[in-house]
């Protein structure tokens, strides 16, 4: 995966995971960023256009918060959505759209993902989207 490369080459860790370090992979993460349109016949449905995912790479800058850790409820997989006792995670928020998504990043997996802010919810609840930073980011 991408992220977990950068954060490799920054000779990042779980322990050395800081605000200023998740900042410099999510930067370094949008600046090698390229879309490269599917070759057809490989996808369900019609691919987004590039200038769709322009749009979204830029909305995407303009949401950047400068990271933090945030504990999020997991309701990723059906085990955990049916669990009665929530499990949760610390995750790093990278991202909010301001309609109440957060994107956050899991130096565990190297994986972003995405969560929610539901109304009247202690806490976001990651939602089980994970993937690269602009990937996700167009789940939206």
């Amino acid at each position: 995966m991408f992220s977990k490369r950068i954060a490799s080459q920054l000779e990042l860790t779980d322990a050395t995971m800081n605000s200023e370090s998740i900042s410099i992979l999510v930067r370094d993460t949008l600046a090698g960023y390229h879309y490269a349109h599917p070759p057809q016949g490989t996808t369900i449905g019609v691919p987004w256009s590039r200038e769709k995912v322009d749009s979204y790479v830029e909305r995407l800058k303009r949401s950047l918060v400068e990271p933090y850790i945030q504990r999020f409820e997991l309701r990723e997989t059906y085990e955990q959505v049916r669990q009665v006792d929530p499990s949760f995670a610390e995750l790093w928020v990278v991202a909010d759209a301001g309609n109440g998504y957060l994107e956050w990043y899991d130096p565990a997996s190297g994986e972003f993902g995405l969560g929610i802010q539901a109304q009247g919810s202690e806490r976001p609840i990651a939602i089980g989207v994970r993937g690269d930073l602009v990937g996700v980011f167009c789940a939206i």
